[in-house]
């Protein structure tokens, strides 16, 4: 028997890339917005000292799980 050899399938090739770029883009933006929270955070706590701590960890908390589950739904 012979095999028969197939050329790629570059429709599909190009789509398995453009969903690779998505995902980075997607994974980027997700750190971009978590540094920015944690510089806010970090800030906040400074201003308002170590007695807050727990409230601006769970606020930065709650904000970065929102970011994450608006695009989850």
């Amino acid at each position: 028997m012979t095999e028969k050899s197939h050329a790629p399938d570059r429709s599909t090739d190009q789509g398995v890339r453009a969903a690779a770029r998505a995902a980075l883009a997607e994974r980027t933006l997700d750190f971009v917005v978590l540094v920015s929270l944690l510089a806010a955070v970090t800030t906040m706590f400074l201003l308002a000292g170590p007695q807050a701590f727990a409230a601006v960890t769970s606020v930065a908390t709650g904000l970065f799980a929102a970011w994450r589950g608006r695009r989850r739904q």
